[in-house]
């Protein structure tokens, strides 16, 4: 299987504020990277649809990331059906990942986060059932693993069942990649949010900065030379 990921945010800027410095660690390697943006944030209250679309292929050119968009009813207008759930399965099967990333299922954020979040964990088991004839077109494809990411503090499971990336070296180009997204800016302080969680979750691993993943299932090693160190630093 190639090393590739699949970051999939319901609005144009997700993917870059919610795990963005980890995608540009990751683009460091061979990995290949991919958005797929389920809106362009048509409901938003700053930007319009076109400058929004304009914003999101700027910062996915910045990172050599592959970027598409998909129709799953409109910004604030995302349902969990089948049928959306069998649009994202489709370009998952499209796009081979080992990794896909999602918001998170917390329900108390943008709908469309919590929402898309779901659809994704469908669209994951859905993707390797080669019996179905709706995704017949492409063959059947198992993601090896699914991480949800926050884009709010308020989204954030709990922090026993995440895994902290250290990004300290990434945070100028992290900014520069938030900064895309200018017409966000207007009337919230997007970037300034992001930095401050990154700097706590840093601290608590007794690096400068720090993103968090929180996987789908748990995760499997070979034996226990495999695990990684703990984050408790204080």
């Amino acid at each position: 299987m190639s090393n590739t990921i699949l970051a999939i945010g319901a609005h144009p800027d997700d993917i870059e504020f919610g795990c963005g410095a980890i995608l540009l660690k990751e683009a460091r390697t061979e990995t290949r990277i991919h958005f797929l943006v389920c809106s362009k944030g048509e409901s938003g209250s700053n930007g319009s649809p076109a400058e929004r679309v304009t914003e999101c292929r700027t910062a996915a050119e910045s990172i050599e990331a592959e970027l598409r968009f998909l129709d799953l009813g409109g910004d604030g207008k995302i349902e969990r059906t089948k049928a959306n759930a069998f649009a994202l399965a489709r370009a998952i099967r499209e796009t081979q990942p080992r990794i896909v990333l999602a918001p998170t299922l917390i329900e108390n954020q943008h709908p469309d986060h919590a929402t898309v979040g779901a659809l994704v964990q469908e669209a994951c088991r859905l993707a390797r059932y080669s019996g179905l004839g709706d995704l017949k077109e492409h063959s059947a494809h198992t993601v090896e693993s699914l991480f949800f990411y926050a884009i709010t503090p308020g989204a954030e499971p709990s922090r026993e069942r995440s895994i902290l990336v250290d990004v300290s070296d990434l945070k100028e180009d992290w900014v520069k990649l938030m900064q895309c997204h200018a017409t966000q800016m207007q009337t919230r302080r997007y970037v300034d949010l992001q930095l401050a969680r990154a700097r706590v979750l840093g601290l608590e691993i007794g690096a400068e900065y720090a993103q968090a993943l929180w996987p789908n299932d748990p995760l499997v090693v070979e034996d226990l030379s495999d695990i990684p160190r703990g984050a408790r630093h204080f």
